[in-house]
């Protein structure tokens, strides 16, 4: 009897000095913890107060309320690696030997690659390394988001379309602010915009191909390995050369060229081309002129009757 009380409050002993060391251990996390939130409320507070004047105590209010806000997303960040952390251990339990689980995870780091770069390519030849398909894709050519269509096809792909004209139904007959930023149908025909062919092309190594039909239907291309479209200050003069391809090189006689519009006439002639040949980079006048009315004036000097009937214009990185 004496021999089972002495264990009944050893074991008693023994559990409150555990409870006590757990206690003390939770008591250090807590304030471990609390000091590190501290250092975290302070440091994103210290960022407002740092970074602006405050005039007044609701100006601080309103910037806190903000950061309370947004810090949804980041419970949510938190989650959702709570998520995958599970899924990766039934895949680890659930993994026939360690070849299969090897194989997955190799797929699982290209997969995770391929999200994660995908945001920042900054054209459609970047974009290849992930995506197989020409379709519409999203380019960050200054980390700013820009639409185009990406040629994964023609010529191994990687091609970023700056102007395409199929059908006529989209009017190129515009003014200068439509042609620097751009204007059309990404699924059909359109002008990609001056201010982001010179982001891109002053960006690196940049060559042109024009693939062009003319009224028989026969295909034909011409391909530049110098292009690059200069700034709005320039008037987004254009740089070309070093040409091959069997559509015949009508883009030299343009070469330092200033772009001009029906409402800014800066090419060298007396009399203003764009109005016979549409916004282009015209000298005195033109060899060639794929803006102009559909069919009628996309001019294309080696032709027959020096007509275009269909015309796309496309960049890829060297």
């Amino acid at each position: 009897m004496h021999w089972i009380l002495f264990c009944a409050l050893l074991l008693a002993v023994n559990c409150f000095v555990e409870q006590g060391n757990i206690d003390v251990r939770n008591t250090r996390k807590s304030s471990e913890e609390d000091s590190r939130v501290d250092d975290i409320l302070h440091e994103l507070q210290g960022i407002c107060l740092t970074e602006k004047n405050y005039q007044t105590a609701k100006e601080l209010k309103k910037d806190t309320q903000t950061i309370l806000s947004n810090m949804a997303v980041y419970k949510d960040i938190v989650k959702l690696n709570t998520q995958i952390k599970t899924e990766i251990k039934w895949i680890l339990r659930e993994s026939r030997g360690e070849k299969q689980l090897s194989r997955i995870l190799r797929l699982m780091k290209q997969d995770v690659k391929g999200i994660c770069d995908i945001k920042l390519a900054k054209d459609c030849t970047e974009l290849r390394k992930y995506k197989s398909e020409s379709g519409v894709y999203k380019i960050y050519p200054d980390k700013s988001e820009v639409k185009v269509y990406c040629d994964m096809k023609t010529d191994a792909g990687g091609w970023t379309i700056i102007q395409r004209r199929l059908d006529g139904s989209v009017d190129f007959e515009k003014k200068w602010t439509n042609y620097e930023n751009g204007f059309g149908n990404l699924n059909g025909e359109y002008w990609l915009g001056n201010k982001y062919i010179h982001k891109l092309t002053s960006s690196g190594k940049y060559e042109l191909r024009i693939d062009l039909t003319d009224r028989s239907n026969t295909k034909k291309y011409a391909l530049y390995k110098t292009f690059m479209v200069g700034n709005a200050a320039s008037k987004y003069r254009l740089t070309i050369g070093s040409y091959s391809g069997n559509a015949g090189d009508n883009m030299a006689y343009h070469n330092g060229m200033k772009f001009s519009t029906i409402d800014q006439d800066n090419d060298e002639s007396e009399r203003a081309c764009v109005l016979s040949g549409g916004p282009w980079w015209h000298k005195s006048c033109n060899y060639s002129a794929l803006n102009g009315k559909f069919n009628s004036q996309s001019y294309w000097s080696k032709f027959s009757n020096n007509i275009a009937k269909t015309s796309v214009m496309m960049i890829r990185q060297l």
